[in-house]
């Protein structure tokens, strides 16, 4: 009997306009597998309303792929309205610990489509831009319930806060200098080797999972790519601050 995602997506866009988690899907209505997963996203996304204004990769790490024993890393769907701007007070769900990821996107600058050929991935890329993804899964534990309710969980997306520009031949300079800081204490620096997404090959594989799903990338969307910068967990009414040689980004995250 095919999969049906709806009555998943139903209860996971319930807890998104919510604010509260679920301990796992029920059993009769969990994807069983990532293909299934990723059926569930879709109807997720569409059962919230919310417009789409891009997408997202999870686990884009080497070190993070082979923890997680995947072949390529996952890809979750970002909406636009929860989209925030330099110096915003972020309003969380609820008290739940969240992820902090600074992070590289890429703007598009046209649309591409699943049977287009892209051979060098900065050739679509309209803008480079400095992120923090914020991830705060519908789960309370986001890894028991498994990979496949992760992803149709569009990978915990909660929020992103949208940086400056940068120059793409110095997306390098940005990492190795990158330090990261709450309330004023330094959580962690930028990443390397196989600890770092590394953006243009992350943004090949999110490409190659948008094309085999059947999705198109549109022009002006906001493609979020992965750790550069070591995550971690935050509780509380918090300010965040990165900086980097001749950049800062920063915002404060407030609890119910």
């Amino acid at each position: 009997m095919p999969y049906d995602p709806a009555p998943a997506a139903a209860l996971l866009a319930d807890a998104f306009k919510s604010g509260r988690q679920l301990e796992a899907l029920p059993e009769n209505v969990r994807p069983a597998d990532l293909e299934q997963g990723y059926l569930l996203q879709d109807a997720f996304i569409a059962a919230t309303g919310e417009p789409v204004g891009g997408w997202k990769i999870g686990l884009g790490t080497i070190t993070q792929m082979r923890g997680a024993r995947l072949d390529a890393p996952l890809a979750g769907r970002i909406l636009r309205s929860h989209f925030h701007r330099p110096g915003d007070t972020i309003k969380l769900p609820n008290a739940a610990p969240v992820t902090v990821e600074f992070e590289i996107a890429f703007v598009l600058g046209r649309d591409v489509a699943p049977g287009d050929l892209v051979l060098e991935p900065l050739e679509v890329v309209d803008e480079v831009r400095v992120t923090y993804e914020l991830v705060l899964s519908r789960f309370v534990d986001r890894r028991a319930v498994g990979w496949p309710s992760f992803t149709g969980d569009s990978v915990g997306f909660e929020a992103l806060v949208i940086g400056e520009q940068i120059d793409p031949t110095k997306m390098r300079d940005v990492i190795d200098s990158a330090v990261i800081k709450v309330d004023g204490r330094e959580m962690g620096r930028g990443l390397s080797g196989d600890d770092c997404t590394d953006p243009p090959t992350a943004f090949t594989h999110l490409m190659m999972n948008v094309r085999q799903r059947g999705h198109t990338l549109r022009k002006g969307e906001i493609c979020t790519l992965g750790i550069v910068g070591k995550p971690f967990d935050v509780t509380g009414d918090v300010e965040l601050e990165t900086t980097w040689n001749g950049g800062r980004l920063a915002c404060s995250l407030q609890r119910p």
